[in-house]
């Protein structure tokens, strides 16, 4: 199994780019209260998003392009592995896609 951590720029979106993911039936998107670090007061809900392999994860993170673009305001969308964090952003999805293949891929 592979597990990825999306935060979303705008909060309100969180529900909204929940929605967006689970119309791919071969991930498993679950919303997770994020939790303070020190000296945090507040911290923003994420969603942990699993598939079976890092493939079916590009395919889900593919899609995210769509989502921003879909968008009244500007959003980003930040999307954690183990061992990289890459924000895509409506000026940026191509490079940021092709990182982050690379880094579902080994």
């Amino acid at each position: 199994m592979v597990t990825v951590a999306l935060s979303v720029s705008d909060q309100a979106e969180i529900s909204s780019l929940r929605e967006h993911l689970r119309r791919n039936r071969n991930i498993t998107v679950e919303q997770c209260a994020g939790v303070p670090g020190p000296g945090e007061q507040g911290v923003w809900d994420f969603l942990q998003v699993t598939a079976a392999s890092g493939g079916m994860l590009v395919i889900a993170i593919k899609t995210l392009p769509d989502f921003i673009r879909s968008r009244r305001a500007d959003v980003s969308v930040t999307v954690k592995t183990d061992e990289k964090e890459i924000v895509i952003t409506a000026a940026n999805t191509e490079d940021a896609l092709r990182l982050m293949e690379k880094a579902l891929h080994g």
